[in-house]
C-alpha cells in the first residue's frame, strides 16, 4: 500500500508493530521541525552562589535537536508502559557502516504519530534508512512480555495487576497485597512452565467494539487509531501497543524478587527478565564474593557474621559518643576559662563532627560575652561549623573568606557545613581565628 507523503502510518500500525523482528526499514521524511524543549514549571526554586549557577548554565546547555515525523518506523515510539526505542537516521542510503548515521535519541507518540528526536535535521521528501538499538529492544520485549505473562498468572490467583514499571535492571508490578513465600514459589513456577512450554504470542486487530478501552490513552484518537490486542496462546489476551516477542520460550526465564510497598495496601512485586536475569546473577554473585573476601567468612556464615558487626558496630557507636561527650565537657571548660580573657575564641577538632560541636553548643549557650567558632573536619573532606555569640555576622563573613565550600545560616546562631577542605583552609581558619583572638 503506498502512504502519501502528507499522513504517515499511525500508531498502533506502525512497521515496528506490524513486525518487532525488523531490524532495518527505509522510509521518507514527511516533516522535520526544530524542538522546542517544555518549559519547568512549578518547583521550589534553590538558592546558588555565582559560580555555581555558571556550572550550572555551562552544563544546562541543551543540544539542539529536531521533530522528525516519518511515512512508517520501525523504532517504537514510548508508550504501554515500554520506553522508546533508540536508533539511527541514514540519508540516501541502506544503512551500511560507511554512510553518515543520525542518532535518534527518543521516538515520542504525539496523538497518532511517531515523533523521532533526532541530532541533525533532515530535508522533508528525503528517502532514509534506520536502524532499531537491537539489544536494547530485544531487552524491552523480554521484560514486557515477561509482564504480561506475570500478569496473566497472577490474574489466575485474583491478584489484578495495578499498574507496572519496566526499569533499567529491576521492574514491578503493583498487585492488591503481598504474595504469601509459598505463593511466590507456585507462581514463579507457573511462570517459567509456560516460558518452558514455548506458548506462541500473536497480535490480533479485533473489532473496537469488542475490545475495552480503559486502558487507552485519553489523547488517542479511537476513531481512526488502532486497537491491538496480544494473545499468549490461550492464556492471555489483553490490549496493548507494545512490541513483543513471538513465544514465550524467548522470554527465557523470569526472577521474582522482593515485595515492596505500594499505594495503600498495594504491593510491588519485583521482577526481572531474560538476560537480565543472567546479568543480574552475574553481578550478584560478584559482589557476594566481594563481601565473603572483605568479611573473611564462608558464604553460609556470611548472614550471622554481617549481625554480629552490625551490633558491636553499633555498641562502638554508643562508645565514641560517650566518649565524646566527655570530650566536648572538658572543651566547655576550657573555652569558658578563655572567654573570661578573649572576646573570641574557637575550638577545631579534625575527626570530630556534628553531633560534637552541637554538644559543646548546648552546654555553653546562651553565652554572656564573647563569639564561640567550633570547626570540624579534614583535609579534601566535608566539615561541620557553628558560630555563636555577640559578633556572629562579623566572624562568619571572615570565614566565608577563607573556606570556599561554606553554606550555612541560622536566627540565633550560624550553622553550617564546609562541602570540601582546600590546601591551606583548615590554615587559613586557624590564623584568622587566631587574631580575632587576641
Amino acid at each position: 500500500m503506498t502512504i502519501s507523503p502528507s499522513c504517515g502510518a499511525v500508531v498502533g500500525a506502525l512497521a515496528c508493530q506490524r513486525d518487532s523482528y525488523l531490524k532495518k526499514f527505509a522510509s521518507t521524511v514527511i516533516s522535520c521541525t526544530e524542538y522546542i524543549p517544555p518549559k519547568e514549571t512549578g518547583g521550589k526554586k534553590s538558592k546558588k552562589g555565582k559560580k555555581a549557577k555558571k556550572e550550572e548554565q555551562d552544563k544546562a546547555v541543551p543540544q539542539k535537536l529536531y521533530e522528525v515525523e516519518l511515512e512508517d518506523t520501525i523504532l517504537f515510539p514510548e508508550g504501554g508502559g515500554q520506553p522508546s526505542d533508540t536508533g539511527y537516521l541514514s540519508v540516501d542510503g541502506d544503512g551500511a557502516t560507511d554512510l553518515h548515521k543520525i542518532t535518534v535519541k527518543e521516538v515520542k507518540r504525539e496523538g497518532l504519530k511517531a515523533v523521532h528526536l533526532i541530532t541533525e535535521p533532515v530535508e522533508v521528501g528525503a528517502h532514509v534508512s534506520m536502524g532499531v538499538d537491537w539489544d536494547r529492544r530485544f531487552d524491552l520485549m523480554q521484560q514486557h512480555t515477561g509482564q504480561h505473562l506475570l500478569s496473566a498468572v497472577l490474574d489466575k490467583r485474583e491478584l489484578p495487576t495495578l499498574g507496572w514499571n519496566l526499569g533499567d535492571m529491576i521492574n514491578y508490578v503493583e498487585i492488591p497485597r503481598k504474595l504469601t513465600s509459598e505463593e511466590l514459589e507456585s507462581v514463579s513456577k507457573e511462570v517459567n512452565g509456560y516460558i518452558t512450554d514455548s506458548i506462541p504470542i500473536s497480535v490480533e486487530i479485533p473489532d473496537k467494539e469488542s475490545v475495552s478501552k480503559n486502558k487507552m490513552p485519553d489523547d488517542y484518537d479511537l476513531e481512526n487509531g488502532v486497537l491491538r490486542v496480544v494473545h499468549i496462546g490461550e492464556l492471555d489476551a489483553n490490549p496493548c501497543c507494545g512490541t513483543h516477542l513471538s513465544s514465550t520460550s524467548q522470554i527465557k526465564g523470569i526472577a521474582l524478587l522482593n515485595e515492596g510497598s505500594g499505594k495503600g495496601t498495594n504491593s510491588r512485586l519485583n521482577f526481572l527478565c531474560g538476560d537480565r536475569v543472567i546479568k543480574y546473577a552475574r553481578e550478584s554473585h560478584a559482589l557476594l564474593r566481594e563481601l565473603i573476601g572483605s568479611l573473611t567468612c564462608q558464604q553460609e556464615t556470611l548472614p550471622e557474621k554481617a549481625r554480629t558487626m552490625v551490633k558491636e558496630n553499633k555498641k562502638l557507636q554508643s562508645r565514641q559518643s560517650n566518649l565524646m561527650r566527655e570530650i566536648a565537657s572538658y572543651k566547655v571548660k576550657e573555652l569558658k576559662e578563655e572567654l573570661k580573657e578573649k572576646d573570641v575564641v574557637f575550638s577545631y577538632r579534625a575527626d570530630g563532627d556534628l553531633p560534637y560541636i552541637f554538644e559543646i553548643f548546648k552546654e555553653m549557650s546562651p553565652l554572656e560575652k564573647g563569639t564561640v567558632v567550633l570547626f570540624t573536619g579534614e583535609l579534601h573532606e566535608s566539615g561541620a561549623v557553628i558560630v555563636f555569640g555577640e559578633e556572629v555576622d562579623k566572624v562568619v563573613k571572615g570565614l566565608k573568606e577563607k573556606l570556599s565550600s561554606l553554606r550555612g545560616g541560622g536566627k540565633d546562631k550560624f550553622q553550617g557545613k564546609v562541602g570540601r577542605y582546600e590546601k591551606g583552609e583548615i590554615e587559613g581558619v586557624l590564623e584568622y581565628l587566631a587574631e580575632e583572638r587576641k
